[in-house]
């Protein structure tokens, strides 16, 4: 039914039953509600897809039927409510996650002195917060309308300079109304880009440190500039005056004082500290490779999940326990040896110190550990007199390795995120006319 939609839920859910290789029927008699959800005819079953809301609406009420983990996580998160033939039948929880180079942009902003950073959207609270949470935000200020942002850009400019980072339509308003407005210009609205100050040139967010940077850093020479050819000159003004210079030497003086203002000035063409990226790795190292393989290892995660749920419950789990051991001796374990054998070496050398990768290979020693008494636990758990012993070792074991999986792919793309070719620097910042 999502096919029929354009809507960005139902994109998402038309490229999650794409990775997972299931084959979609075209639905028919489609009609879809603006703002609420869509109806159609699948393979003769009336379906409804969307808000809790637009269930309700049609006559179905959505909660019926559910356990508690489908209620908390439709407490906690967006939510598509799928009912087949008038009856509710399933839930897809949705979460958006902060861009891969956001929580890097947000320390170095810390960094360069910020002091508040907050997020401003229109989004529920529910979906805001884990964002806030995760980039460690000041504060979070979730269901604004633009006249909300507006009223919160200028609360925060009367205690101090503010800067606002936008690209939507929505936040043009608050970008005219923020001390700077820093549009992102790459994929945002042209309404945006006008009413920003700074306009980013390319659609990541570690450019607005960069930005801002560059800046302080070229303010900074500048008055040192205008101190140096200030002072040189009141020297000369009094020597003159003293009646040690000449006219004609005080001329020459001057000029080479100026002189050497401007090119002192020139020095702010040179990037400073706080502008330098980490080069990219080279394509032997397999970054991209290794990248490219976390969409199939995050799908792992969630088959971990759902055996483990389904221990206990289902007569008999073995072939999909014997299924998952193998996967995981055959996708996740060579992943790791590959990305320790040229990967990491060479993130090693970039990034300094002494050991600076150990963290990650600790957590896939123990990844590796984790497997281990997985297949130990399924060899007992297929002797029929040590299964009943063996089944909440194994749920304990694959809810372990979910957990430490998903955490340490988290960990492992922030790190590494800064080294592939799109972060490449480039001096992406334009003003706006």
């Amino acid at each position: 039914l999502a096919q029929a939609s354009t809507h960005p839920v139902s994109s998402a859910l038309v490229a999650a039953a794409a990775a997972r290789g299931i084959a979609l029927p075209m639905p028919g008699a489609v009609a879809e509600v603006a703002g609420g959800g869509v109806s159609g005819v699948v393979e003769g079953h009336r379906l409804l897809l969307g808000s809790e809301g637009f269930l309700r609406r049609s006559g179905v009420e959505p909660q019926d039927g559910f356990g508690i983990n489908a209620q908390v996580a439709t407490a906690a998160s967006s939510v598509a409510w799928l009912a087949i033939d008038g009856q509710a039948s399933a839930v897809f929880v949705m979460a958006d996650g902060p861009r891969p180079e956001a929580p890097r942009a947000i320390r170095q902003l810390r960094a360069l002195g910020m002091r508040r950073v907050a997020m401003i959207t229109g989004d529920r609270a529910a979906a805001a917060a884990p964002i806030g949470r995760a980039l460690r935000l000041d504060e979070v200020r979730a269901e604004q309308e633009p006249a909300d942002k507006i009223a919160s850009v200028r609360a925060e400019a009367a205690r101090a300079p503010t800067a606002m980072v936008g690209d939507g339509i929505n936040d043009a308003p608050a970008l005219a109304a923020a001390d700077v407005g820093i549009a992102m210009g790459a994929h945002g609205t042209a309404a945006a880009s006008e009413a920003g100050d700074v306009v980013l040139l390319v659609d990541r967010v570690d450019r607005v440190p960069e930005a801002i940077a560059i800046a302080m850093r070229s303010r900074r020479v500048a008055l040192r500039a205008i101190g140096l050819g200030m002072g040189f000159s009141g020297l000369a003004m009094a020597a003159a005056a003293a009646g040690w210079l000449t006219p004609l030497a005080g001329a020459v003086v001057q000029e080479a004082i100026d002189i050497f203002a401007i090119l002192f000035a020139l020095t702010a063409l040179r990037p400073g500290p706080h502008e330098a990226v980490p080069a990219s790795l080279p394509a032997g190292s397999g970054l991209t490779e290794r990248l490219r393989e976390h969409g199939g290892l995050r799908q792992l995660t969630s088959t971990l999940r759902e055996t483990a749920e389904a221990i206990g419950t289902q007569p008999d789990m073995l072939p999909a326990l014997r299924a998952l051991e193998l996967k995981l001796r055959q996708d996740l374990l060579p992943h790791q040896s590959a990305e320790e054998a040229s990967l990491f070496p060479e993130a090693a050398e970039r990034l300094g110190g002494r050991d600076s990768m150990a963290p990650l290979i600790r957590m896939h020693a123990e990844i590796e550990g984790l497997v281990e008494q997985l297949g130990m636990l399924v060899r007992m758990a297929e002797r029929q007199e040590k299964r009943e012993a063996a089944l909440p070792e194994l749920r304990r074991t694959l809810f372990a390795l979910e957990a430490l999986l998903s955490l340490h792919l988290a960990m492992e793309e922030e790190m590494l995120e800064g080294f592939s070719d799109n972060s490449a620097p480039a001096r992406p910042v334009a003003a706006a006319a």
